[in-house]
């Protein structure tokens, strides 16, 4: 069962700048905390996004700067689906094009308005 934790104390230059990178990331404040911690204590899956930044890390002499993303693009992780993979599989399932999706809709609603 999950439970709340309460961060007392945060220096307002910390909470600043973990607002900033929740926002980089299109994720809450609560979730990207989340995320840093599942990462920090190695629970989690790697979830990085291409182009959003990582979580500081230390080099040899103890200096702290951004990790860096490698610069080929590793294969996605078993279960998950590139955009196109997605759109081939819903198009061999005979998912409708957007103008077939069109003229579905537009023959709904003129059933509904009578015409």
């Amino acid at each position: 069962m999950p439970i709340t934790l309460t961060i007392k104390q945060v220096p307002d230059a910390l909470a600043a700048a973990l607002r900033r990178r929740a926002e980089g990331n299109r994720r809450s404040q609560q979730r990207e905390l989340v995320l840093i911690l599942e990462r920090a204590l190695g629970d989690a899956p790697d979830v990085g996004l291409p182009g959003v930044r990582e979580p500081f890390v230390a080099n040899a002499a103890g200096k702290r700067h951004a990790a860096r993303a490698a610069p080929a693009r590793r294969p996605q992780p078993t279960g998950r689906l590139s955009l196109k993979e997605l759109w081939q599989r819903a198009q061999a399932l005979g998912a409708p094009t957007s103008s077939e999706s069109t003229d579905i809709i537009r023959r709904d609603r003129d059933a509904r308005h009578g015409r």
